[in-house]
């Protein structure tokens, strides 16, 4: 952040300067909320959660070097006197958002605010690794979308950043209207919509109105980049003061065609049995964009992230060289192989669009693998978790995602949870009435209960998709069956291959 006395930071956010002496001369260039990493000579908030309290750590923040702390007037009673100086406000996290607000309007920089159900956090990460080949560019390490990450990217912004990538999201009416109001975007993208945290938004009305917030706080003039025929697509156009530009499969001001799978050499852990891919496509018609990460969908994201590149006057071969460094986030689509299996974590969060492209993605590898001949035994499992927050729409949403299962070749399909229960429901029903063969399906109330399970069916071969909300903690499932397959197969992956039939 742009550095700033101690005295000043006190005014700014409406707070009482408590302790003996007044505030010292001294600048601050940093807010901290950590007080196992706050930093010499910075200000540490004490941020208070359902996990935590950052008052129990104040004393902590003032040992490792923080000059005061921004504290809730009605703890002030209890904290000790070691832990001080203290500024005491009603409120310390809309302090640190008022300071975050100070510090996005006194810099010169282009602020970009990314929304969306599903895409957000990959489209961020496109946007600063693509415009980091021609500004210098701040974004979030994480998918810091809530009240206190979007404080803290703001936060990150200092006198030498050119372009700041916000992320921001919502799960009830109002927030991203607060949020946006904070942050005031030079230009907003908006990815994609879908049902998603319909226990505070209510239904697909409900996320469109909740995501139309992001243009309470544009600037006036300000450039819209939104999907190509996207559900409210006409409610963001009008409600967008500038220019708008789109981005769609073949359709848009930036419109993606001849999107292919293509591979991008062979992934030394593998020993030669698994290629590495990403896309290529043609964009405006303009040829030779590759995108090496998984996800045809992804192409989509970048586009995205594109147009705001060549809006900012970047060149077609600056974008290109850029969009070849691109890397999804963790938990996205991470593609591995393990002594023979592969394992797609995709575990980062779901709903039922998000859900679609895993499974799109997934059904990818098998004809890739089957194109290569490489084994008869290659062999499918899905591994699916709750889609949380679907309020009262989460039976129907489910039993969907079922439904899509049906002829993907799968020979098995586990959920876990409780309502994913209704996905492997529907495609047991969907795919009886279809006729043919159909997967076993099973249902387990927890990872630990499906890892067992999962340990006895697992062979050499399989393509295994893990995908589920975020709080269901799949990706603890993914971390040990992977482990598993090093410790079991390791002997076997070169030889002969189970047959997985015969597994037990």
């Amino acid at each position: 952040m742009e550095p700033l006395e101690v005295h000043a930071i006190v005014e700014r956010v409406g707070g009482e300067w408590r302790a003996p002496s007044p505030p010292p001369r001294l600048r601050v260039a940093e807010l901290g909320t950590d007080s196992r990493t706050v930093a010499r000579q910075s200000v540490f908030v004490a941020l208070s959660g359902p996990r935590f309290d950052g008052h129990d750590y104040v004393q902590e923040a003032r040992r490792k070097g923080a000059v005061a702390s921004i504290v809730s007037r009605s703890r002030l009673g209890g904290l000790p006197r070691a832990g001080g100086p203290y500024i005491a406000v009603d409120d310390p996290l809309g302090a640190m958002e008022r300071i975050a607000a100070w510090n996005r309007d006194h810099l010169k920089l282009t602020v970009i605010g990314v929304t969306g159900s599903v895409g957000k956090t990959s489209t961020k990460e496109f946007l600063r690794t693509i415009l980091s080949g021609a500004f210098r560019v701040k974004s979030a390490p994480k998918s810091y979308n809530n009240r206190i990450g979007v404080a803290t990217t703001l936060l990150s912004a200092g006198p030498s950043t050119e372009v700041l990538v916000v992320e921001l999201g919502t799960s009830e009416p109002g927030e991203l209207s607060h949020l946006s109001g904070i942050v005031r975007p030079d230009k907003v993208v908006m990815t994609e919509i879908a049902p998603a945290h319909l226990d505070g938004l209510g239904n697909l009305a409900g996320v469109v109105a909740a995501k139309a917030e992001i243009f309470d706080g544009l600037q006036a003039g300000g450039t819209a980049f939104l999907r190509h025929g996207i559900e409210g697509f006409e409610r963001f156009a009008a409600l967008s003061s500038g220019p708008i530009v789109t981005f769609g499969w073949g359709s848009g001001d930036y419109a993606v065609t001849d999107c292919q799978r293509v591979s991008l050499g062979h992934d030394s852990r593998a020993g030669g049995g698994w290629a590495d891919y990403g896309y290529h496509f043609t964009l405006n018609g303009e040829e030779n964009f590759l995108l090496p990460v998984a996800g045809r969908h992804n192409a989509m994201n970048a586009a995205a992230a594109i147009a705001v590149a060549r809006d900012l006057g970047m060149s077609w071969e600056e974008i290109r060289s850029s969009l070849a460094d691109c890397r999804l986030p963790p938990l996205r689509l991470q593609v591995a192989e393990e002594n023979g299996v592969i394992f797609v974590d995709d575990t980062y969060n779901a709903n039922p669009l998000s859900m679609q492209a895993a499974i799109s993605e997934w059904q990818a590898l098998r004809e890739a693998h089957n194109s290569t001949q490489q084994s008869n035994h290659s062999s499918m499992v899905a591994v699916l978790g709750d889609m949380l927050e679907m309020g009262s729409e989460s039976r129907r949403l489910h039993q969907q995602v079922g439904t899509l299962l049906v002829g993907a070749g799968a020979r098995l399909i586990v959920t876990i949870g409780s309502d994913s229960k209704w996905i492997g429901e529907a495609y047991s029903d969907e795919a009886s009435m279809a006729g043919g063969a159909t997967a076993e399906a099973v249902h387990f109330s927890s990872v630990e209960e499906a890892t067992d399970f999962l340990r006895q069916k697992l062979c050499i071969g399989d393509r295994i998709l893990f995908k589920a909300s975020r709080g269901m903690g799949l990706d603890r499932l993914v971390r040990d069956l992977r482990q598993w397959a090093v410790d079991s197969f390791k002997s076997t992956a070169r030889g002969s291959m189970p047959n997985p039939e015969s597994a037990s």
